[in-house]
């Protein structure tokens, strides 16, 4: 849990959950077929030693998000009620806009930071390595043991789907024997984007429900990625139809695409930087307002339910793996709830100091942006969903580490600083 707080560009549609980044991945605990999805994952292949849930197991794994006090704790009123936004309302003490940032912060120099960063840098083996995991994408050819496969999968019984035998985006090694006998083999030589049937009969000492019955799964592969790369020639790069005829076009479109990434952490990593040390130089002279930090508290247990969720795992799941148990957990909540806290009210502060704003046209227009290709059909039900005045901070928030930028002093060594 030694990761703290941080202010990074990424948002997400349930309204800031992503700027508070609390943990990284969890290992490989979702990396592999998720449990309780694959009625034709195999009891006896691959792990053997630990049963799987299937769809014929009725019992299975708690569904997520059902535990004690997860994400939907966060989500009621004092009376217990959910309002139609489906978030608890607040006061104006919740919100930047409904407090005066200089009556909680006495702010230190944050003009002219020294920040020590190394350059960004991409290098030819960087390179290589990275086109050589392009070409292992999607080959030129269909299936075969060895490849990892993304697929979507539905399975019937004499034509009816039956409970658990349908799954999308989940992820197959071909030969690891995983899956019932006869659905690995059936997906050789089936290409990117084809669907196939696959004809089954499960083992007779399988669930009772399905054991030695007869099924058809029907499946989709979404992607391939081979163990050895394809060859990289002319030929490979005209056919990608991006604009390129030879290897050596394509090696230098492959370092443009990676130093642009390169350059974009780098400057992140100054932001953060700068963020950081303004932050250690100010002096938080009363507590932040209680409604303030619940309403972070409860953006941050939405964002882990949901992440949780996505494991198949309950948030109290999620967080014995931390070794927290629910009281530990909401008090590392609320800890990081107040810090984040505090950093927005300094960057408030600074907001005002300066005379940055974001005005309804910029704010607007953001919004128009986000809207085109969401799943929202207008502007109002886009606001809505993101928490309008919660993404107003979050714009705010992007100007004032803009001004940070501009305003710091970057060298590669610590010597050279002023």
């Amino acid at each position: 849990m030694g990761n703290k707080l941080r202010l990074r560009k990424v948002m997400t549609v349930a309204a800031l959950a992503a700027a508070m980044a609390l943990f990284g991945a969890c290992g490989d605990t979702g990396g592999d077929v998720q449990d309780g999805n694959g009625t034709a994952e195999s009891q006896e292949g691959g792990n053997g030693e630990q049963e799987e849930d299937t769809a014929a197991d009725s019992g299975g794994q708690e569904d997520a998000g059902t535990g004690e006090n997860d994400g939907a704790a966060g989500n009621t009123q004092t009376d217990g009620t959910v309002p139609e936004s489906g978030r608890r309302e607040y006061g104006p003490d919740a919100y930047l806009s409904g407090i005066r940032a200089s009556d909680y912060v006495n702010l230190g120099e944050y003009k002219g930071i020294a920040v020590t960063q190394a350059p960004p840098e991409v290098t030819d083996e960087y390179r290589d390595s990275y086109i050589d995991y392009l070409l292992c994408i999607d080959p030129n050819r269909g299936v075969i043991e060895g490849d990892t496969v993304n697929i979507d999968y539905a399975g019937t019984l004499d034509g009816v789907p039956f409970e658990g035998g349908t799954a999308s985006g989940q992820e197959l090694l071909i030969g690891s024997g995983r899956f019932v006998p006869g659905f690995e083999e059936g997906l050789l030589g089936a290409k990117t984007g084809e669907t196939v049937e696959v004809p089954l009969t499960f083992p007779e000492n399988y669930h009772e429900e399905l054991a030695g019955k007869d099924v058809v799964f029907t499946v989709t592969i979404n992607s391939i990625m081979a163990q050895e790369p394809q060859e990289l020639t002319d030929e490979y790069v005209k056919g990608l139809d991006i604009g390129l005829s030879t290897v050596e076009e394509y090696r230098q479109y492959a370092y443009d695409a990676l130093y642009e990434d390169a350059l974009e952490t780098y400057e992140m990593q100054v932001e953060d930087a700068a963020l950081g040390i303004a932050f250690e130089r100010c002096e938080f002279t009363k507590e932040p307002p209680e409604e303030m930090v619940e309403r972070h508290m409860e953006i941050l247990t939405s964002n882990l339910s949901m992440q949780a969720a996505g494991y198949g795992m309950t948030l109290s799941q999620l967080m014995e793996m931390y070794g927290m148990d629910e009281a530990a957990y909401q008090e590392e909540f609320r800890s990081q709830a107040v810090e984040y806290v505090r950093q927005q009210i300094m960057i408030q502060a600074i907001a005002d100091a300066e005379g940055l704003r974001v005005s309804e046209e910029e704010y607007r227009g953001e919004l128009e942006g986000l809207l085109e290709g969401s799943a929202f059909g207008t502007v109002a039900e886009l606001e809505e969903a993101l928490d309008g005045e919660g993404y107003r901070e979050y714009m705010l928030s992007q100007k004032v580490l803009g001004f940070l930028r501009e305003n710091a002093v970057v060298t590669e060594n610590a010597e050279e600083q002023p």
